[in-house]
């Protein structure tokens, strides 16, 4: 189990759909498609696939995903979304509920995806290690990898290191009148081997007014393209291309993403 053991997801109904509301990006998945059009790429494996953002419009290509997720309570929106699809579509997709750290993963894909991100949701370079590790298993022979993350190189952000500073995060409105508040606060980071550790803190406002106090510690290493180069070597990937952006332009030193596009040899 990741050393994040609490869900944030999980605590409450209302923190899933708030991140579902805020977390819309969709040219991550416009410029994947155009990475796997033309490719013998049937079967996807999608771990920390959320609340469907991006299984979603890729089963509407018609390609065969499975999902996964730690959090229940993300499988619980995407598969409400996955409910209002047409009959065909819905039949494309499969969620499955699962610890992506520290279970196998299934195998038979042709393409995995680890995406916008989800590497923040880990808390070691170790566990960021082992979803490359198992990705490399899911694969069949000649099969893809996508990871996308921010590009974070050198030093950890500045935001990350003042310990004791509360800073709001993503906080909104939920269908039901419910208001969700959203903060952080470092409460610990070792410069060194790029980590922090913070207190998380969700205040939920209900309409009636009673209101919910959640806390939570959370551990982050924000990966570097080193490192990632490393895994992806280490278990046998061929690294086709490095992207700055979501337009195809080539990683470089000041890129706001470093997103790999491999194969697995």
């Amino acid at each position: 189990m990741s050393l994040n053991q609490q869900n944030s997801y999980d605590l409450d109904t209302h923190v899933a759909e708030i991140y579902d509301q805020n977390e819309t990006e969709i040219t991550d998945v416009e410029f994947l498609k155009t990475l796997i059009t033309g490719k013998d790429i049937r079967r996807i494996l999608e771990p920390f696939c959320g609340t469907g953002r991006m299984i979603i419009p890729l089963a509407k290509e018609g390609y065969s995903i499975i999902g996964m997720d730690q959090a229940q309570g993300m499988l619980h929106l995407a598969q409400a979304k996955i409910q209002t699809l047409p009959e065909e579509v819905q039949k494309q997709v499969v969620l499955h509920h699962k610890d992506v750290t520290s279970e196998k993963w299934p195998t038979g894909f042709d393409l995995v995806i680890l995406g916008y991100n989800c590497f923040y949701e880990l808390a070691t370079p170790d566990e960021q290690k082992f979803c490359v590790e198992q990705a490399a298993s899911a694969l069949n022979p000649g099969g893809y990898l996508f990871i996308d993350n921010d590009h974070m190189e050198g030093d950890l952000h500045p935001s990350w290191q003042d310990i004791g500073v509360i800073h709001k995060s993503i906080s909104g409105h939920c269908n039901d009148g419910t208001y969700l508040e959203n903060y952080r606060e470092t409460i610990w980071v070792d410069v060194a081997n790029r980590l922090a550790r913070f207190r998380r803190r969700y205040v939920i406002t209900f309409s009636n007014g009673e209101k919910k106090d959640y806390e939570f510690f959370q551990q982050k290493h924000p990966v570097s393209k080193v490192e990632v180069e490393t895994w992806l070597e280490k278990h046998n990937f061929e690294i086709l291309t490095v992207y700055g952006d979501y337009e195809g332009n080539p990683y470089h030193d000041n890129a706001k993403r470093a997103i790999f596009w491999a194969r697995k040899l």
